[in-house]
């Protein structure tokens, strides 16, 4: 039953993507919503997606979700995953259902949620129904229920295929309902069976324990123990630096891997640069400081299919992508907040390749941004902000899924490289600047007479990349760059520590004064 509801979960992320979203278990010993009227007020622990954690089955189930949520197993590979809330009641529900035998149709089994789960969905009213699809069939239908007067919205979906199907609901508050949602949605979209049952290599079987980057301390991620593990924090230049780990399980028969270091940052090519002799695939920039390719810009998905697999894997076959737009724009409005208008694209392929080792399944998930350069400087620099992926004989996919899922949730910088990374690049910041100027001279020599607001956008880019800000005392008018993310700062009494803040109040730190800086634009 497990590979035939992993086959149904892939098709029913692709549906609930294109529709407006949910999936589905059995009913529960006791309700999760709890039994007090008025329980007594406590605040629900929330994360996403940052934190997640891995509930490891019995029987092969792994479920990803936040940490906080909890798992019920029921029999037959069903699942509730709920996030408990004050009083120990459910404030949000992920269902998932595995059925054997549907006698009659897909709607009849949504209008009958509340009679197969009536502990997590009591008296429950179905509006919207309506059929998806027909091969397979598919029915999908808002649902709505007050367990202790508290109202819930939600969706349940079945996915009906011959006589067999899963049911998948999900639901919560209808006041935190559309924040809930999307992480719900990543809930279904990462929960698998790996079939193991206890076997070598088997996702059930695998034990994760900590990793940390050999070469600089940069980070930490899990990997699975018995594994060979490779990679660290590889540094090309001052400014360049790329982590990457990559696992391979002792049988070679899977190979999971966070970040690339053969990926470098690119440049989009120019009429200049072309009439100067920098074609596309060459090299630009001064070696040591920030060396990048000559290339075309190429969305992530173009990226992995033009550029990474024919040099990276080779022959490839039966290419699937799915671009995720919603990501993209979040993170381009990340880069609006800094007064830089970015292009940013995200997605996902999957792939068939032959290797010496036999028949392979290959999974790539990447990110690519592309920073246009202050006006009137034609072209821009652009670079893969996200990476990792797998390849993995047919029977091992489900285990490098559970490893990648697991590495990916995981994976944290460390704090004291970060802070180290910021003083060298605040040390080298002045050379960097005067190669791209020296470098710009040789292309075009009008940049030498940019104004200093055109300057101003140049630092501003610079800074937004490394992810700072810049602020002034408004006294001293000495200034300061900080990690940006913050709507105010105020200097700590008279030295050079600082604070950030996203409220227009003052925050108290008994014992010394504030001053308020100013956002320098």
């Amino acid at each position: 039953m497990t590979a035939f509801t992993n086959s149904f979960r892939n098709a029913v992320i692709f549906i609930l993507t294109s529709i407006f979203a949910i999936p589905t278990s059995n009913a529960l010993p006791q309700s999760i919503y709890g039994t007090e009227k008025n329980p007594p007020a406590r605040q629900a622990r929330f994360e996403i997606p940052q934190g997640w954690t891995m509930h490891q089955g019995q029987k092969g189930l792994i479920v990803f979700h936040p940490q906080g949520w909890k798992v019920q197993e029921q029999g037959g590979g069903a699942f509730v995953a709920f996030r408990p809330g004050a009083g120990g009641g459910a404030t949000a529900v992920v269902y998932v259902q595995p059925l054997e035998k549907i006698e009659g149709k897909s709607s009849g089994v949504v209008q009958g949620l509340d009679r197969i789960a009536p502990q997590l969905f009591p008296e429950i009213k179905v509006t919207g129904l309506r059929v998806a699809s027909i091969k397979p069939e598919v029915a999908v239908g808002e649902i709505a229920f007050s367990p202790r007067g508290q109202a819930f919205h939600g969706v349940a979906m079945c996915f009906k295929q011959d006589l067999k199907g899963v049911l998948y609901a999900i639901a919560s508050t209808r006041a935190t309902y559309s924040q809930d949602e999307p992480v719900m949605k990543q809930i279904l979209s990462r929960f698998f069976y790996s079939g193991g049952s206890g076997s070598e290599g088997s996702a059930s079987a695998l034990t994760m324990v900590p990793w940390r980057d050999p070469v600089e301390g940069a980070f930490t991620c899990p990997v699975p123990q018995g594994w060979k593990v490779e990679g660290g924090m590889k540094r090309f230049s001052a400014l360049d630096t790329r982590a990457e780990v990559l696992t391979i399980s002792p049988n070679n028969q899977a190979l999971v891997r966070l970040g690339d270091s053969f990926i470098p940052p690119m440049i989009v090519p120019t009429q200049m640069m072309m009439s100067m002799g920098f074609h596309e695939g060459r090299w630009y920039g001064a070696d040591g400081v920030n060396k990048q390719l000559i290339m075309r810009y190429l969305p992530s998905t173009s990226f992995l299919t033009q550029f990474y697999l024919p040099q990276r894997v080779g022959q490839v076959a039966n290419v699937q992508t799915r671009d995720f737009p919603e990501i993209s724009q979040q993170t381009a409005a990340q880069w609006r907040m800094a007064a830089i208008n970015v292009r940013v694209d995200t997605g996902e392929i999957t792939f068939d390749t032959q290797t010496e080792g036999g028949p392979r399944k290959g999974y790539c998930f990447a990110q690519t941004v592309l920073v246009p350069f202050p006006q009137p400087t034609e072209g821009g620099g652009w670079y893969v902000t996200a990476f990792n992926g797998y390849l993995a004989d047919p029977k091992m996919e489900p285990t490098a899924q559970m490893v990648l899922n697991k590495m990916v949730a995981e994976y944290r910088k460390d704090p004291n490289w970060e802070a180290q990374q910021l003083r060298t690049t605040a040390q080298v910041s002045k050379i960097w600047r005067q190669s791209q100027q020296e470098t710009s001279d040789i292309i075009n020599q009008t940049f030498q007479n940019r104004s200093r607001a055109q300057d101003r956008m140049h630092e501003n880019w610079t800074r937004a990349f490394r992810g700072q800000v810049l602020i002034e005392d408004p006294v001293t008018r000495q200034r300061y760059e900080v990690p940006s993310g913050s709507n105010y700062y105020y200097g700590i009494g008279a030295g050079n520590e600082f604070i950030g803040t996203d409220s227009a109040e003052k925050p108290n730190v008994p014992g010394y004064w504030l001053r308020e800086m100013r956002i320098v634009r």
